[in-house]
């Protein structure tokens, strides 16, 4: 009889698989042990490192704790607080609830763990190392939990020799931390590292507070209210306006039910918000909360908890997208007109009255009087930027972004009347794409044609232009779609959007900087930026004005007087 290949595992060996799907680095540690004074409605929570982590995480909290009978329970897995039914696993409302966290921290590492339950007459504090128990004793102790746990990895060193540097690892944790702070701003969370204070959060009664602390006060104090509720769900936190913004995405917090999550289609929906308004390389900051019914959402998708599935995927992907999107258009984004400014910029001025009879045949219409919206233009500067001035400012614009904005709006406005105009190619530019080139461009077909461009030959290896958009005419078809594919493709491109292709279109055909311009002419761009509806940002996100008070110069230069 042959022996049987398949065999039960080990208990030790079956916790440090565990802890390879649970545990990754000190941050994942971190993370599970402050879920857990969490689950345990803590409202103090201190974290010590030392060596980024790996030496040293110690966690103390002054949750409920847990008694003589709980503690050595809660290192055997699968053994948690947090499930009593089976019916429970399908409407999860704490942030731990699977009971391996504990038990596989505890086989990688060398632990003392004492805990004292609310009312109860001492704690008790069990030590040990590799899973197993070598200690147990009764001692005195605080209300809540204090965990250590010393030499991460020890006793797996394929594990260890891949942990990073300790200031990473260090940041790593700290990243961790300040999502789970902005996840529940009412606890107050300490850390040191290395016996030295690296990050302090009081309890914060408003969201806005608690980034002020993590942020910076005078960044948090720029922040838009996100607030929205439709179809059960509610969206509401903290967002950036276009010109504050980041070079990466650490800043786009994003939590479900009190749960800090990494979800590839939330954080899109949040970019697809901004996308008019944010430049390709720059991200917003974002604090959102998203809560809804628990049966909605699935927590029990990956170990380490920090993905989600939702019932209502798309459902819940517009709510961000309008909840953002709404207050991105709002009159708190764009500074307000000058007293006295029309819609149109312009300085509204009393009726002035007409001739009668025959004499009106012969009498044009009275333009507008007085300077627009940026007042009236003086000159150009370094053949970039367009100065003008008011009674009150002086305006540096720049005049490519300027005239972006003004193309932009123009093309959507036809485009809402009808196909623009387009420019038939006399010999149809032939181009020889990359496979992954030719894929793209396929994507963005639709809305390329939507705005005059022609295509032919998807089918084979080469595809032909036929035409341009008019605006455009000048250009060379093969750089011209070359730049479409730099500009549009990439991997945040998303799906296809009108708006991203009307954007690239305004940029190509706009005037650019260094590029001398008659007095006509600016004062022409600068009167049409004026009457846009977004006069201080181009589609891009980038800001078009930069202004300086008469009143600062006045007083830079001690002119105090008439």
């Amino acid at each position: 009889m042959s022996q049987a290949r398949i065999r039960r595992l080990p208990d030790h060996l079956v916790n440090k698989i565990a802890a390879g799907e649970v545990v990754e680095r000190p941050a994942s540690a971190v993370k599970e042990l402050v879920e857990n004074a969490l689950d345990a409605e803590a409202r103090t929570i201190s974290v010590d490192l030392r060596d980024g982590g790996a030496a040293l995480i110690r966690i103390t909290d002054d949750g409920i704790g847990m008694n003589v009978e709980e503690l050595p329970l809660a290192l055997e897995r699968h053994a948690t607080s947090k499930l009593a039914r089976d019916e429970d696993l399908d409407a999860i409302v704490t942030l731990g609830f699977r009971g391996e966290a504990l038990p596989a921290l505890c086989a990688i590492s060398r632990f003392v763990i004492t805990s004292r339950a609310r009312g109860a007459a001492g704690g008790l504090r069990l030590t040990g190392e590799g899973g197993d128990v070598t200690q147990r004793l009764v001692v005195p102790a605080e209300p809540g939990t204090t965990i250590e746990v010393r030499d991460l990895f020890y006793n797996t060193p394929a594990r260890l020799k891949f942990l990073k540097t300790a200031p990473t690892e260090l940041a790593a944790s700290l990243r961790a931390l300040a999502h789970l702070a902005l996840a529940h701003p009412e606890v107050h969370v300490r850390v040191t590292s290395n016996g030295k204070t690296v990050m302090t959060l009081p309890p914060a009664r408003e969201l806005r507070d608690r980034l002020g602390a993590l942020w910076g006060w005078e960044t948090a104090s720029r922040l838009l209210a996100v607030a929205r509720y439709d179809h059960g769900i509610t969206i509401h936190g903290l967002a950036s306006p276009p010109d504050l913004t980041r070079g990466n995405r650490d800043d786009i917090v994003l939590t479900v039910n009190g749960r800090p999550v990494r979800d590839p289609s939330l954080g899109h929906s949040v970019l697809e918000a901004y996308r008019p308004l944010l430049p390709r390389d720059r991200f917003p900051l974002v604090c959102l909360s998203i809560a809804l019914a628990a049966p909605d959402v699935d927590v029990n998708v990956h170990p380490t908890k920090a993905l989600v599935r939702f019932r209502h995927l798309r459902l819940v992907q517009e709510m961000i997208v309008a909840a953002v999107g709404d207050v991105l258009r709002s009159r708190a984004v764009v500074p307000d007109r000058p007293s006295g400014m029309s819609p149109a910029g312009f300085v509204a001025r009393e009726p002035v009255t007409t001739p009668s009879g025959q004499d009106q045949l012969f009498t044009e219409p009275e333009a507008p009087y007085g300077g627009g919206l940026f007042g009236r233009v003086l000159g150009q500067v370094q053949d970039t930027f367009i100065v003008a001035t008011s009674e009150r400012e002086v305006f540096f614009l720049d005049q490519h972004v300027a005239h972006e904005r003004v193309l932009f709006e123009r093309l959507e406005a036809e485009l809402a009347s009808g196909p623009p105009a387009a420019q038939t190619l006399l010999f149809p530019e032939t181009l020889d794409l990359t496979p992954a080139a030719r894929a793209e461009l396929e994507r963005w077909r639709a809305p390329l044609e939507r705005l005059g461009f022609e295509f032919e030959g998807f089918g084979g290896q080469a595809i032909l232009v036929r035409a341009v958009p008019a605006i455009l005419k000048r250009d060379e078809p093969r750089r011209l779609i070359e730049g479409a594919l730099d500009e549009l493709g990439g991997p945040r491109a998303g799906e296809p959007t009108i708006d991203r292709a009307l954007a690239f279109v305004a940029c190509r055909a706009a005037v650019k900087a260094g590029m001398p311009l008659g007095r006509e002419e600016m004062e022409r761009l600068v009167a049409d930026l004026g009457t846009t509806a977004t006069p201080y940002f181009c589609p891009h996100g980038r800001p078009i004005v930069s202004r300086i008070s008469i009143g600062d110069i006045r007083k830079e230069l001690k002119r105090t007087w008439q």
